[in-house]
């Protein structure tokens, strides 16, 4: 469904590297005027474009800070995501439900402790539900999308151990490193968000030959064209 159809005006879409969403920030410079170099904009749309740095700590930092300082109606992460599971085809593109920390924690000899086990935090406070980061109320696009529980690595999985301890623990499906910032960050100032990701490889021991990056920034990049579909 087109973005066109809900009434809302200042949309911030953020990636952690630019070249995720490269050739949909071509496809604004052709069919919206441009205020300036990351701000778009029609009689419809403010579409501010923000590259927020790879991993947690760069995207908490610069999430945070610009939340801070720009109100927006909604707010839309993209970018591209390992999955644990292989019967979703590479390139597919999904929405994320919740996030949840992946490596955040001790290790205790082979066993890994998370943040909430070790009592640093509680998996119950605001906003976390069960330790949980969940977007109850997702901005309404990509409704036919797959909605998908993911984890937030600062080490992407990539060894058989590692992966195995992460499905025990988690259960998660897929695999990125500026989901829970991005979701912490939205669901603090209130604002409908929304985390797209296309699958570029499967979470197994690491091997980039079988990866499909291109086909998955390809995908991604025509899911939000869509969604910025001006009519003529």
């Amino acid at each position: 469904m087109s973005l066109l159809a809900y009434p809302m005006k200042n949309v911030l879409i953020t990636a952690a590297t630019e070249a995720e969403i490269a050739p949909f920030i071509h496809f604004l410079s052709g069919n919206y005027p441009q205020v300036n170099h990351n701000l778009f904009q029609n009689e419809e749309w403010n579409i501010r474009i923000f590259i927020s740095g790879a991993g947690m700590m760069a995207s908490a930092f610069s999430f945070g800070k610009e939340l801070a300082i720009n109100k927006y109606d909604a707010a839309i992460q993209a970018g591209i995501a390992g999955s644990f599971d292989t019967s979703i085809p590479l390139g597919t593109v999904v929405a994320i439900h919740s996030e949840q920390y992946g490596d955040f924690g001790a290790e205790d000899n082979e066993n890994f402790i998370d943040i909430f086990d070790l009592g640093f935090s509680d998996m119950n406070s605001f906003p976390f539900s069960n330790g949980k980061l969940i977007n109850q109320k997702p901005y309404p696009i990509g409704e036919e999308l797959q909605k998908l529980n993911a984890i937030s690595i600062n080490t992407v999985s990539g060894q058989a151990a590692s992966i195995q301890s992460r499905k025990d623990r988690y259960n998660p499906t897929v695999e990125s490193m500026e989901g829970i910032a991005f979701h912490y960050a939205c669901l603090q100032y209130e604002i409908p968000f929304i985390q797209i990701r296309a699958i570029s490889n499967y979470v197994t021991p690491r091997n980039r030959a079988d990866w499909k990056i291109g086909l998955a920034i390809k995908n991604l990049n025509i899911f939000l064209q869509k969604q910025f579909a001006t009519h003529k």
